[in-house]
């Protein structure tokens, strides 16, 4: 047990921030179809839209693709619109991707539901996820809440038959150096 305590502790300190820059660029979103409801309910996610049909989102380095979106305006505790919207995006699987600060690295994500707030920058995903962070790490499981502005990720949940399996890849070693072509392996010549 202290090991996986461990091992988790060690996965939330090597984990990549996503690249900062781009809570600052446009939200593009294309679809095949579209369907916006405005309500008139103060205090909730009233505005409605919903999209089908190869759902396409951006925002500076992050990327989503999926089979329907739902987006919402969510309103702001202060009562002044602070443009942010939470997305749900379905898919077989659905899929993330965005740049990571600290690196560069490029962390993808998939999962059959990404329920993204751009406010908060959390994304909890269910079914099915896989998460990869380039040259560091892998998450596989049924559920996942990651928090771009933290780098926290939280997996599983303690039901009977839950499971996450986490993959460490090691660091970059300089790689041996390659024999000639034209040498036999002993290094004699022929």
């Amino acid at each position: 047990m202290l090991l996986v305590i461990m091992v988790a502790g060690i996965a939330c300190a090597s984990t990549s921030y996503a690249l900062s820059t781009d809570r600052d660029k446009d939200l593009n979103v294309t679809a095949r179809y579209q369907k916006s409801q405005l309500g008139n309910k103060v205090g909730s996610e009233a505005n409605t839209t919903v999209l089908t049909g190869d759902v396409n989102i951006d925002q500076g380095s992050l990327k989503a693709h999926g089979d329907e979106a739902h987006l919402y305006d969510v309103p702001s505790k202060t009562g002044k619109d602070d443009g942010s919207k939470r997305i749900v995006l379905t898919g077989k699987p659905a899929h993330m991707q965005q740049q990571l600060d600290n690196d560069g690295g490029l962390m993808t994500a998939d999962a059959n539901k990404i329920d993204y707030n751009t406010g908060t920058n959390i994304a909890e995903l269910t079914g099915n996820v896989v998460v990869i962070q380039q040259g560091n790490s892998e998450f596989r499981g049924e559920h996942m809440t990651y928090n771009s502005n933290t780098g926290a990720m939280e997996g599983g949940s303690q039901s009977p038959g839950s499971q996450v399996r986490l993959k460490f890849l090691p660091k970059n070693k300089s790689t041996p150096a390659t024999k000639p072509a034209n040498k036999p392996a002993d290094g004699k010549s022929g």
